[in-house]
């Protein structure tokens, strides 16, 4: 027997690819309202899962890589992160591999990492998940190995300059804010803070 689909469901009657990149596919999705049968076009961006991880150098800095986005046209500072690889086993072998290729860093011996989570980025038009990570500590052992689209600057950003570097926006991708965001809650046990915070906007000042 069929189920019926959940109230408030767009039901997928018939998927094309409109178009192909090697990053990502532009899909229309003709669906259908589960409440009234009304028709309605989707058009979503398919793309493998993402990750982005955290690296800490023995001297306490963050690694960040700094580079021009053409889809905002001025440059970002980010944490390492890209495309995860189908050929890699687990989703951090593809976060480590995009840390030693886009900043030369690797764990140094005993290093730890730790998985943070994962989130949808833009559940409206992508289909995919961020997965983040934290790792410490790093070092410096290799030589950047990038691909021909990017040109990127390392930079160590001490730990504590990290809110202001917020705060100013100097950090404004979402994704790396996101993966600080995990952190600050798994390991600070700020949730309680966060609370506070947002309770004091249902009272009157």
């Amino acid at each position: 027997m069929n189920k019926s689909p959940a109230k408030f469901t767009w039901i997928t009657e018939n998927e094309k690819t409109i178009f192909h990149t090697p990053i990502m596919d532009l899909v229309q999705r003709d669906c259908r309202s589960s409440e009234d049968g009304r028709p309605h076009p989707f058009y979503v961006l398919t793309s493998r899962d993402w990750c982005n991880i955290i690296p800490i150098t023995t001297e306490g800095k963050i690694v960040l890589v700094k580079q021009y986005r053409v889809g905002i046209e001025a440059h970002t500072l980010e944490i390492p992160g890209g495309i995860t690889d189908a050929k890699d086993n687990h989703v951090l072998e593809s976060a480590l591999r995009e840390l030693t290729e886009e900043t030369g860093y690797t764990p140094a011996p005993g290093a730890r990492s730790y998985n943070l989570g994962s989130c949808h980025p833009n559940p409206a038009i992508l289909n995919n998940r961020a997965h983040f990570f934290v790792v410490g500590p790093v070092i410096k052992s290799e030589n950047q190995n990038l691909d021909p689209g990017e040109m990127i600057e390392v930079v160590e950003l001490p730990i504590e300059d990290l809110p202001n570097a917020i705060r100013d926006g100097q950090i404004t991708h979402t994704l790396t804010i996101n993966a600080l965001t995990y952190f600050n809650l798994k390991f600070a046990q700020d949730s309680k803070a966060l609370i506070q915070g947002l309770e004091s906007f249902s009272r009157t000042p």
